[in-house]
């Protein structure tokens, strides 16, 4: 099967209602040190089925381009694997806000966070009903 690896901008979490519903009113989350995955079921029509907001500390990397990194290494490891996750959620019929934010002190190489971030996916496969 040919999957197509793509993240979207609709696929991102903007604007400061859905964020703030997001860590309010969680669902579940995941901690395997050094991500943390929060979740928020959600019914809202016309938006994507699943939409995620990628998070680095500014207390733990005060230089911009040090976040930006971290964030552009997140980005990179959900868009490969994404279809872990979605692949569930479509079965499930099941819409999903995510967050996924990197907690640790120092930056750690791309191999790392994509092997942590599978762990992180199939325990939430396994939790998501």
């Amino acid at each position: 099967m040919d999957r197509r690896f793509f993240f979207r901008k609709k696929e991102r979490m903007s604007g400061i209602k859905p964020v703030q519903r997001l860590f309010t009113e969680k669902t579940g989350s995941i901690f395997i040190y050094p991500l943390k995955l929060v979740w928020l079921e959600h019914q809202d029509a016309g938006v994507m089925q699943v939409r995620v907001l990628f998070a680095v500390p500014k207390r733990r990397f005060r230089k911009a381009h040090e976040r930006n990194r971290v964030k552009r290494i997140l980005r990179e490891v959900y868009r490969k694997n994404a279809h872990l996750i979605k692949e569930h959620l479509t079965s499930k019929a099941v819409k999903m806000d995510l967050s996924i934010s990197y907690v640790g002190e120092k930056e750690i190489e791309e191999q790392e966070v994509e092997r942590i971030f599978l762990s992180i996916a199939k325990r939430f496969v396994g939790q998501v009903n």
